[in-house]
């Protein structure tokens, strides 16, 4: 059933992207009969092959040259392409990193990159495993790492030994998922001794054979082999369009291609093949096994390729058609009460929606900032609240506490936070750094210096939002893999009010903390953002995930209650047709189109009849 609902939904998200998006995109036609001659070369991730592979088929079949495709993993693509300067192409799981773009500007190359799709990094077990259908990223570690058997991680499970099946080191599946499991240390899951290829096929074959071994490759070698495998959720969370589109899924990640405008010059075939690739990618890519690229993202991607052949850009505004809610009148909506809690992050947003419900006439909203956790324990537990506000998605148990007191939470997608870190402006000396520096500062470093020698010797200060805050939970999550021991540990200022974390932040140059976004915004002209791990946080980096502190924000309700209270129900329509116009003078960026219609669409769902 679960199969069936997967190609259920990879179906309906290509035929809303595929009708929202005109064919061609805005690039020039081309006749792959024309490029029959001279050579396209390239190599890279294993993740990427089988698209790549597909897209190279349907221009060979039209007449053109066939190209040459290796699969070898995203490091020894970048390293045939930046280093060796032997492919045209490079095919990655991951964005390029600073040094290999340093080494591509060594031998005279300037990558461009191209976003070609989306993959949710699939972790499989045979079908003949019965016992396992859902981990958490905690239980996956330990799956991959230390635990000997079965058992070691869940009592209830066998106590059989794990047999583990991954990806060669040089692959971005793995550097992917150690990334994200592992906090990029990739000692713990090779001391386990897994069984590692470079080809994923292989590593089917290994999984197959036992109901006891578990192993990851991209999502197309599972849709490929869903006949042998079942495929897990993590955290609850079922790798879906939806899913994969708004970053709730953990182990989703953007697909590129990169190529040079000097080679794409110099060889017209091979700027050919890049526009035919980006012009029939949509139609290929969900067969393939993955996901389409987000419409920002894709957009991007032509508007590179039309810069590296001297066009305009096309793409500055939203290709996607809306889902129009019908209008409501606030004065009509003058009386009774609207009761929310939850996220301090979405606070500002929600609060802004509010302003604007009122000032048109609506009543006036309680807006209670609270954390993600307490707004849930007031919504699910409690059943005080109308609406919750969360800068995370609800968790299994909160939503089986909804239930027992008569509640479905609906969820509805209202934005991007990136999560901000950040330094007071008279920091000098620190503008970047790496998670693994991230989790050093926020934990076993006492001075700067520890963590960097040419930084001060002078102790690191640190404020952080409290433990009951989505925000902290995030952030423990991605940097600390859910070990909140670490952070709580090293004495840090906790506070649910962001703005007394910035308070503490400007007042010494050595001090370091973190909030969404737009706590940053609202006091940019005292405060440094940091990028992390070379990538700033802007509109482009949250939308396509490489932001690594990227995350949704969320309001929730339930169609008891909007049925009850219609001033809920107008107020909610009201905030997602509106959101919009707010959120970036807020401080936070849309959720994708895509992500905001589904939310339109769960009101309407819940809303129809009454």
């Amino acid at each position: 059933m679960q199969k069936v609902r997967l190609a259920s939904l990879l179906l309906v998200f290509v035929v809303v992207l595929t009708s929202a998006l005109e064919i061609g995109h805005g690039l020039p036609e081309v006749d792959p009969l024309d490029y029959s001659e001279g050579d396209i070369i390239t190599a890279g991730s294993s993740t990427v092959f089988p698209l790549s592979e597909r897209m190279a088929e349907v221009w060979t079949d039209a007449g053109g040259v066939a190209p040459s495709i290796a699969s070898i993993g995203s490091g020894a693509g970048f390293e045939r392409f930046c280093v060796e300067g032997e492919t045209d192409i490079s095919n990655a799981s991951r964005a390029i990193k600073d040094s290999e773009v340093e080494s591509c500007n060594a031998i005279g190359r300037d990558p461009i990159e191209f976003r070609v799709g989306t993959d949710a990094l699939a972790v499989t077990v045979s079908s003949a495993n019965d016992f396992v259908s859902d981990v958490t990223l905690d239980e996956l570690a330990m799956i991959f790492s230390a635990a000997d058997t079965w058992s070691d991680v869940r009592a209830e499970w066998p106590d059989e030994a794990i047999q583990r099946f991954i990806p060669g080191t040089d692959s971005g599946t793995f550097d992917y998922f150690v990334e994200e499991v592992f906090d990029e240390d990739e000692e713990p899951i090779l001391s386990a001794n897994p069984q590692l290829s470079e080809d994923d096929n292989v590593l089917v074959q290994g999984i197959t054979g036992s109901p006891y071994a578990i192993g990851f490759f991209g999502y197309a070698y599972y849709v490929e082999n869903a006949d042998v495998l079942n495929i897990l959720n993590i955290e609850g969370i079922e790798p879906n369009a939806r899913t994969t589109d708004d970053g709730s899924y953990p182990l989703a990640r953007p697909l590129y291609i990169y190529s040079d405008a000097g080679i794409m010059a110099e060889k017209p075939q091979v700027n050919a093949f890049i526009n035919f690739y980006l012009t029939h990618v949509n139609d290929e890519v969900v067969d393939v096994g993955y996901f389409p690229a987000s419409e920002y993202a894709f957009s991007g991607a032509i508007d590179a390729w039309r810069a590296a052949n001297g066009m305009e850009a096309l793409h500055s505004m939203s290709m996607m058609d809306d889902i129009v809610l019908p209008e409501v009148d606030p004065l009509d909506y003058s009386e009774g009460d609207i009761i929310t809690a939850g996220s301090s992050t979405v606070f500002p947003l929600s609060e802004r929606m509010a302003e604007l419900w009122t000032d048109e006439g609506g009543v006036a909203p309680s807006i209670a900032s609270i954390g993600s956790g307490a707004g849930f324990e007031r919504f699910c537990v409690e059943g005080e609240t109308d609406i919750s506000n969360a800068s995370r998605a609800i968790k299994d148990s909160e939503r089986e506490s909804c239930n027992a007191i008569g509640r479905e939470a609906i969820e509805f997608r209202v934005g991007t936070d990136a999560l901000a870190v950040t330094v007071s402006s008279a920091n000098d000396f620190v503008s970047d750094v790496t998670l693994e520096e991230l989790a050093m500062i926020f934990s076993a470093a006492d001075t700067w210096s520890d963590v960097r020698a040419e930084w001060p010797d002078e102790a690191i200060q640190r404020f952080i939002p409290g433990t009951d805050s989505g925000t902290f939970d995030y952030f423990v999550e991605e940097v600390f893999d859910e070990d909140e021991e670490p952070i709580l540990s090293a004495n840090p200022q906790l506070s649910e009010d962001d703005n007394v974390l910035v308070q503490g932040i400007t007042g010494s140059p050595y001090a370091i903390g973190f909030f969404g976004y737009a706590y940053y915004v609202e006091n940019a002209d005292v405060l440094n953002i940091l990028n992390i791990e070379g990538i700033e946080p802007n509109a482009q980096t949250t939308d396509d995930g490489s932001y690594p502190l990227a995350r949704p924000l969320y309001i929730y309700s339930d169609a008891g209650i909007m049925a009850e209270k219609s001033q809920v129900a107008a107020f909610i329509s009201f905030y997602l047709s509106k959101v919009n116009d707010e959120v970036i003078d807020v401080g936070y960026f849309p959720a994708s189109p895509s992500a905001l219609n589904a939310a339109k669409q769960a009101f309407l769902d819940a809303t129809t009849g009454m």
